[in-house]
C-alpha cells in the first residue's frame, strides 16, 4: 500500500494471493479449497489492514499531515454542499464540517477500507487456491 500501484488495489489484491502461496509451500501435501483460501486471504486482510493503519496513523501524528487531510475533506464537503441545495443535505454537510463530522467520516473511510481489504484479499484468496488446483500443483 505505500507504492504508488497499492491505492489502486494491488496492496489489497496481493495479500490474499501471497497467503495461499506461502501456505502451499509450506504444507505442500494440504488440499487447498476456495474456501479455505478465501479464509487464508481475509486473515492475511486483516493484517494488512491493520499495518495499513498504522502506517496512516504515523504518518499523520509524525509528519502533521493531519490539518492537510481535514483540509481535504473539508474542501469535499464544501463542494458536495455547493452541488446540493436541498436544506437537509446542508445540514448533514454542515456538520461533517465540525471536528466530530470529521471524526465520524475518518472513521466511516477506515471502515471502507477494512470491508474493502477483507473482500479482496477473500477474493484473491480462492481464486490464489483455485490457480493452484488448475496449475495441477496438488
Amino acid at each position: 500500500m505505500l507504492i504508488p500501484l497499492g491505492a489502486l488495489g494491488l496492496g489489497m489484491i496481493a495479500p490474499g494471493i501471497l497467503a495461499v502461496v506461502f501456505y502451499h509451500r509450506r504444507c505442500p501435501g494440504t488440499l487447498l479449497t476456495g474456501t479455505m483460501g478465501a479464509q487464508l486471504g481475509a486473515l492475511s486482510g486483516m493484517f494488512g489492514f491493520g499495518m495499513f493503519a498504522i502506517f496512516t496513523a504515523i504518518e499523520t501524528f509524525v509528519f502533521r499531515s493531519g490539518g492537510q487531510l481535514r483540509s481535504a475533506l473539508l474542501e469535499a464537503v464544501q463542494q458536495s454542499a455547493a452541488r446540493n441545495p436541498d436544506p437537509q443535505a446542508q445540514q448533514i454537510l454542515d456538520y461533517l464540517k465540525t471536528p466530530t463530522g470529521l471524526a465520524v467520516v475518518m472513521a466511516l473511510g477506515l471502515v471502507v477500507m477494512l470491508v474493502l481489504f477483507l473482500v479482496l484479499s477473500s477474493a484473491s484468496g480462492a481464486l490464489g487456491a483455485a490457480w493452484l488446483r488448475r496449475k495441477g500443483r496438488y
